[in-house]
Parts: structure tokens; sequence; C-alpha cells
């Protein structure tokens, strides 16, 4: 019996090879990540016998179809058949990808830049993080109105004064704050240009006009948003409303493919990602795992910013620097003051009261001081502040007369009722530093560390 080769482009972009007898090969046009295997049906009166991917020019991938197919069809030769089909294939099928690379040294060397040095790189995704209710929203305002008025922000750095600049354009997805009652009196009441914030809705269905959620799995949509409008930054306001479905933020397997594609897509643009976290109930050993999701999620992130209440101060604030690829910047105080927007409208004068953030100077204190003022104690500041200073005490008292091995340190602590964790974060306000003690007839990478005063730093000598 013959069964002659006939193959036909079909509308959906697939090669069918009828071979007569109501008998079909149907094989895909294109191939499964990028490998050279690709889909394909077995068919019997239009109806698939087996569907499996398969190089059809692999001897080996015909043996195995064969024997599967000749289990459900005994009578018909499809050894003869798909030897046939892998003939015509690769005319007809793409080419199979190869790995593409290039030496370094074929890179020319560019200077990182900075919407703000150093905390927000251009191109490269950053996030702001604390507790719901901190100010994180309005403290995105007050960055926003920055980059779109084109005024500088603060200098974090004596050497790196921020300068004035052109203004910006900004896109802002949140489905948080309302634009009209929230985020324009905010706008204006911190001195940013309305006209250049621009709030994604989400995305219109073409059929019914109705507009439905966006989110960052929208990658074409995101790219036209980014060519139409060039913005400078592109915030997400939190970061959990926009993953998109079926997607776990704790599982770095489902949302470091997303933040990928929308990290490289950004730096295409020129654009900085900037995504708003919320901080996690439970409390961790580090404040670079106190955010929700995967750590993955900071993993990703090329600088990470933390808001928090400042111990001393309700309306205070500290903007501290958690994560950064490159210097890390002091930590920054600012202020949430309540203020009145007066707007005209038909009706007469309309008065509104929302928050304007206010620039309060640099701060000593640091995200671990912060953090740690936050889970220990219980939460009681003055507790902790306490615990910290009794501390700092100790130090002085048993490195006064000089260095100390570690380990006996730490024992006299705890018979002083001072912990482990608390004396480590008092090392560095007091600028202790730690180095091996020599000891004769033992390797160096055996010897045991010591503290010690550093006066260069400002220690007690």
């Amino acid at each position: 019996m013959s069964f002659p080769i006939v193959s036909i482009v079909e509308p959906d972009g697939t090669l069918r090879y009828d071979c007569g007898q109501d008998i079909a090969v149907r094989v895909a046009l294109h191939r499964r990540n990028g490998t050279k295997k690709c889909p394909v049906e077995l068919l019997h009166q239009g109806t698939p016998l087996l569907a499996t991917d398969s190089d059809l020019r692999n001897l080996h991938d015909i043996e195995t179809l064969f024997k599967h197919a000749s289990t459900l069809l005994k009578s018909v030769p499809w050894h003869e058949i798909l030897t046939a089909v892998a003939k015509v294939l690769p005319e007809k099928a793409q080419a199979p990808w190869t790995a593409a690379a290039k030496p370094l040294g074929a890179y020319m060397v560019e200077r990182k830049t900075y919407l703000w040095y150093p905390v927000l790189p251009i191109g490269e995704p950053a996030s702001l993080e604390g507790d719901p209710g901190m100010g994180k929203s309005a403290l995105l305002v007050k960055i926003l109105c920055h980059l779109t008025s084109g005024k500088p922000f603060p200098s974090l750095f004596a050497d790196h004064p921020e300068e004035p600049f052109d203004p910006c354009t900004v896109l802002l997805f949140t489905y948080e704050d309302d634009p009209s009652s929230t985020l324009r009196p905010r706008v204006e009441l911190n001195g940013g240009d309305v006209d250049r914030v621009h709030i994604i809705e989400g995305k219109r269905n073409p059929e019914t006009g109705t507009v439905v959620p966006m989110t960052l799995q929208d990658l074409d949509l995101l790219d036209a948003l980014l060519t139409q409008h060039t913005p400078a930054l592109m915030a997400f306001d939190p970061i959990q409303s926009f993953f998109g479905p079926n997607v776990d933020m704790n599982r770095a397997s489902e949302t470091r493919p997303i933040l990928d594609a929308v990290g490289t897509l950004c730096k295409a643009h020129g654009c900085t990602p900037l995504y708003i976290r919320h901080n996690g109930k439970s409390p961790r050993s580090k404040v670079i795992h106190s955010a929700l999701g995967s750590i993955d999620i900071t993993a990703n992130m090329r600088s990470v910013l933390a808001l928090y209440k400042d111990p001393e101060d309700r309306q205070r604030r500290i903007l501290a620097h958690t994560k950064t690829n490159g210097r890390l910047a002091p930590s920054l105080a600012l202020l949430l003051v309540g203020a009145d927007l007066d707007v005209e409208t038909d009706a007469g004068t309309l008065t509104v009261e929302d928050v304007r953030v206010e620039w309060d100077g640099l701060s000593d204190l640091t995200a671990e001081d912060l953090y740690a003022r936050d889970t220990g104690h219980g939460g009681d500041t003055e507790e902790a502040n306490s615990a910290l200073d009794a501390a700092r005490e100790f130090l002085r008292e048993v490195l006064t007369d000089g260095p100390q091995l570690v380990d006996d340190l730490f024992a006299h602590a705890k018979k002083a009722g001072v912990s482990e964790k608390t004396v480590r974060r008092a090392k560095d306000k007091e600028h202790v530093k730690a180095r091996r003690r020599p000891q004769d007839g033992i390797p160096g990478n055996r010897w045991p560390w010591e503290w010690y005063y550093s006066t260069r730093e400002g220690g007690i000598p």
C-alpha cells in the first residue's frame, strides 16, 4: 500500500503532511525552548492519536514515534511516513537556537548613572519597603514630584551634590490611592507637575471598551507605554498587586522570570522600575529579609530603601539604604506634615487636606538600628535604646585598656546581662574593629579574633 506525502500549510501556521487513508502528520513550525524538538501530532480521520515533542530529523526520535504509533494503528507503515516527513521538514521548520557569547573586552565601560545618587540608578530596579501605614506612598509621591518638577533631590554626599535637571515624565501603577482625592492633591502639595504623572488605569478591551487590571506580565503593553511616554521612572504600588494571576510571590521560580523580563525592558528604555513592598508581620533575623515575598525579589533589586519611624518623633521618618550594588547612602530623615490645598471648582473653592513630605537632614541611624528597635524588646523603643546604650558602655569598660578576645568578651557580656546581638550592634556605633590575634605555631587562618578600638575612626583610644 502506498502513502504519498503531500504537504499543506494550514491557517494556524503548522505544516500538515497528508499521507492518504485518513492518516496525517502535523508538525508545528516552531520549536520549544529553542531546541531541535518541535510539537508533532499523528492523526487518524482527524482525531489525534499521539502528540509529543520530537526531532523528525533524528532517527532515534522517529523510531520512538513509530513504536508508539504502531501500537495504535498496526497496519499503517508509520516508519515510512515519518521518514518521508523528515526529508521535507528541514526545508520548512525554523533553524534551532544557538548560544550567543562574546568576550568581556568587547563591551565598552560605562559609568552608572542615577536619578538620585546613589539610591535610584537609571534603568535598574529599585524598591521602597516598610510597614503598612508608614508613609511609603506619600514618600513615593514626593519622589515623583522631584522628577516631574526638576527640583534636585537632597544631596546624600558632599562630594556628589544634586543639581537641578530637566523635568521628567513618570508612570504610576496603583490601586490603593484614589487619583482625585489623594494622588492629585499630594502631587500639588509637594510641588510636582500633575501633567507629567501618568496614572495607568489598566488595559482596555477593544471589543467592550472595559478596562481591566494590567500586570507585570503584559510586556507588550508596558513596552508601548515606555515607547509612548519615555518615562524616567515607572512605579508599582504595591508590587503584589501587579504580578498577575497564578503567581506566588513567595516562589522565586515564579517571580524571577517576570522581574527579569520587566528589568530588561526598562533597561532598554532607560527607565527605572520602582517597586513598593510591604513588610511581613513576622520578625526576621535581618532587615533585608523583612519584606513580603521571596528573598529573591530583594536579590533582583539593584537598590533597596526602607522607611522607618524615628524612635524619638512620631511624625518623623527615617529613610535607610539597605542594599546597593555601589555606594551605600547614609540615612535621611523626613517629616510627614499635614497641609491644606485650596482648589477652585465650578462650585467655588474646595479645601483639601493631605500630607506633604519635608526633608529633615541626614540621620546617624542605620537600617539595622531601626529594624532592631522595631523587632527587639517586644517593639519597646525605650527599652531597645536602653539596651544599646548599656552595650556601648560595656564595650567602653572592657576595651579601654586594650583588645579583648571575642569569645572572652561575649562571655563577660553574658555575665553582665548584655546579649551578643546587642553587643554586635554597639560594635559599629563605638567604632570597634576586629582582627586576628597572632599565635606561635598556629596557622594564620586559625588565629582567634579580637576586638579593639579604632582611634583612626573616632573610637576611644
